[in-house]
């Protein structure tokens, strides 16, 4: 079990931050989404990603995400703090 489940396990909670990189469209999108629901874009990239892994295990959710939709280009990798 690795240390930071040993922690949640036993009722302590970490904070995590996760820097997310997007191009222009791609913000755009999420802040009028964000504001048609009067909510931030903040709450609505949470929910998000609590809604996938809440589904992860139905199925329906890709297995494989691509690390970059374009080709061409080589992905930075995930970020971690």
């Amino acid at each position: 079990m690795s240390p930071s489940r040993a922690r949640e396990a036993q009722g302590e909670h970490t904070n995590r931050s996760v820097t997310l990189t997007l191009e222009s469209f791609a913000w755009e999108t999420l802040d009028e989404e964000a504001a048609r629901e009067g909510i931030t874009t903040d709450e609505l990239v949470t929910f998000s990603v609590l809604y996938y892994l809440a589904d992860i295990d139905s199925g329906r959710i890709s297995r494989r995400i691509t690390r970059s939709p374009y080709p061409s280009r080589p992905s930075p990798g995930p970020h971690r703090d």
